[in-house]
Parts: C-alpha cells; sequence; structure tokens
C-alpha cells in the first residue's frame, strides 16, 4: 500500500508539531506500507533510515500563497497522479481539487478560525487583516476540502458538531481523535504555588489574548495589588521549565480561539487554579475539573476579580490528576488510512 502525507504549510508551532509527531511514529510503524511526505523545506523533517519512507520538498508549494493556491487548485492533483498512492491524508486543512483514479482522501482539520462564532475579524484592521483572511477566504477552502474527502479528522467533539452543524451532512464520516495528552506526573511537586505568580503559556497572536491579563494587571494595580505574570511571548521556555511554572504558577488561558488548548490538558495534572476564557474548548479540555473557572474573553475586570481571589487565597490549587488512558491517536490514524483502501 502506498500513502502520500500531504504537510507542505507546516513551519512552525503546532502544525508542525504535529507533523513531526506523525512522522515519528509513522517510522516506528510503518509495516510494509510505503510512505511518502511532501512537506515544504528540507530542515522540517530528518531523512529518514527506513527503505519504504520518504521526503518529498516542495518548497516551490511554499514560496507564497498564491503558489499554494496554484497547487490546490491546478497542479496538485498532478503532483498526486505522479506518486500514484493508495490514500492521501493532508494534514494541512485543505486538499487538492480533481484527484481522481480511486485514491482515498483523508483530511485532518486542525484550523478552528472559521469554524468559532465568538469573534469577527475586521478586514479594514492591520492587525486583523491576516485572520480575517482566514476566516473567511481559508474557511471556504477548508469546506470544499472537507466536502470533496472521503474521512475528516478532527480533535475536539466541539470541532466535530461545527463540521457536523457547517457541512450539512454532505461528508459520510467525521473522526474525533483526540491529540495524546503526555502523562507529567513525574513533575509534579506539591505545595509549590507562588498566589501571585500567573502564567501564560502562548505566542504573540491576537486572539490569544494577552491583552485583557494586562487589562486586568493594571486593574489590580490601581487597588494597590500586584502581581507576577510571566508570558512565553516574551521569552522561550524549555518543556521542563514550562512544568516547573506549572508547579508554582495559577494558569491563565484568556485566548478563544483553539482547536484543543493543550496547556489546559497539562496543566491540570498539577492541581494548579486554571482561569480560562469561557469557551466550547476550554470546557470540554477541563470538563471534570474542579478548579478550573471561567471569564469572558474580552471583560478584563472579571479575569481581575478571579486573579484578586487566587491572590488572597480564596481559589487555592490542589492535587494533580493522571490523565485518562486515551487510545493511541496516531495507532488510530494509521488503522483508518490502512482501512481506508479497501473502502475504494
Amino acid at each position: 500500500m502506498r500513502i502520500l502525507v500531504i504537510d507542505i504549510a507546516a513551519s512552525k508551532t503546532g502544525a508542525l508539531s504535529v507533523l513531526r509527531d506523525f512522522y515519528g511514529y509513522v517510522r516506528g510503524h510503518a509495516g510494509e506500507d510505503e510512505w511518502i511526505f511532501a512537506v515544504g523545506s528540507k530542515d522540517v523533517l530528518e531523512e529518514p533510515a527506513e527503505d519504504n519512507i520518504r521526503i518529498v520538498v516542495r518548497d516551490d508549494v511554499k514560496a507564497s500563497s498564491l503558489a499554494r493556491l496554484r497547487f490546490e487548485f491546478f497542479t496538485g492533483a498532478g503532483f498526486i497522479r505522479s506518486i500514484a498512492p493508495d490514500v492521501v491524508i493532508s494534514l494541512e486543512n485543505t486538499m487538492p481539487v480533481r484527484i481522481e483514479g480511486g485514491i482515498r482522501r483523508i483530511l485532518y482539520i486542525h484550523q478552528p478560525l472559521g469554524f468559532q462564532k465568538l469573534k469577527r475579524f475586521s478586514l479594514f484592521r492591520k492587525e486583523e487583516r491576516a485572520l480575517a483572511l482566514y476566516q473567511r477566504f481559508y474557511h471556504k477552502l477548508i469546506m470544499a476540502s472537507a466536502k470533496r474527502s472521503d474521512i475528516l479528522i478532527v480533535q475536539t467533539e466541539w470541532m466535530k458538531k461545527a463540521l457536523i452543524r457547517d457541512l450539512k451532512g454532505t461528508v459520510k464520516r467525521i473522526e474525533k481523535i483526540g491529540p495524546d495528552i503526555p502523562d507529567l506526573s513525574g513533575y509534579v511537586r506539591e505545595d509549590q504555588g507562588v498566589s501571585d505568580r500567573f502564567f501564560y503559556p502562548a505566542s504573540d497572536i491576537t486572539y490569544k489574548n494577552h491583552r485583557v491579563i494586562d487589562e486586568a494587571a493594571e486593574l489590580l494595580k490601581k487597588e494597590g495589588i500586584s502581581c507576577d505574570i510571566l508570558y512565553t511571548k516574551d521569552r522561550v521556555l524549555k518543556r521542563e521549565e514550562v512544568f516547573e511554572e506549572y508547579n508554582r504558577s495559577t494558569l491563565i488561558f484568556p485566548s478563544y480561539i483553539e482547536t484543543f488548548g493543550m496547556p489546559l490538558a497539562e496543566a491540570r495534572q498539577f492541581g494548579t487554579v486554571i482561569l480560562a476564557a469561557d469557551t466550547e474548548f476550554a470546557k470540554e479540555v477541563l470538563y471534570g475539573y474542579d478548579r478550573a473557572y471561567y471569564f469572558d474573553a474580552f471583560d478584563a475586570k472579571a479575569l481581575a476579580d478571579l486573579m484578586k481571589k487566587v491572590i488572597q487565597g480564596e481559589l487555592k490549587r490542589g492535587s494533580g490528576e493522571v490523565p485518562e488512558e486515551r487510545e493511541d491517536s496516531y495507532g488510530r490514524i494509521l488503522e483508518m488510512i490502512r482501512n481506508a483502501e479497501g473502502q475504494a
């Protein structure tokens, strides 16, 4: 069986992590199948030692947005025909048009911008323009790709419901396969919390919503209450340093657009207080966790009130949780790929 994995867009953050994790899993479970990974640059994946795995670099597609669109609408199908796979899986939210010849198509959707209804970005605001284009134009590409794919994979129940809502029954199969949550119990230390220390691990993107934390801190300052806030947008932390912050700090997570929100799943293992924006994804990831408190993502006063309660000791950390055992996520995807050929 020949399998083509397309992820030319991945170059940073979560998308690149998904690609590298999946590639690493395939290297250990490739079996007798032939695997081809189409990526955007030669440095995103290390060269495989296995004879049945190879990497094809399409930096020409990665060169510009126009080149990407050309690949989606015109040249992508020809490229796929040249590979002649039995199954093609795209990890980049979209699937090239006119894939023919009985090739099964699996699409992994992890871009939530167009599915959420909390915020509509403006084309007229410079800081929001790129997000607005994603929300309006790129989302239409995702939806069109979803309609011409045989199987869709999403990470959360809220994304599955959103797809069902927007596709109106035009896709036969949508699978929710959550990300593997690492067991971090070996990093947990008891009684290490600092009441006035807050932590937010997130990149500097508008919807990550650092501003509401800054505004909340200013409100507290006017009351004579000081606090220590650490952002990872200001400095890069090693994974072990992030885990140490979960031990020491209260997690604030005001982001209002996420597919999953891994810091939420990680932090609950440390027993930390979590102050999260009132969103579908946060409530799904934090379901059953009794130290999660929610606030309107755009209400700095509501966040400041919660931060004040943490500082004054009204909201306290507790014992951490071991994550529930999950079925191996990438194992499920591999099984799905291998079964897909027989359904053609």
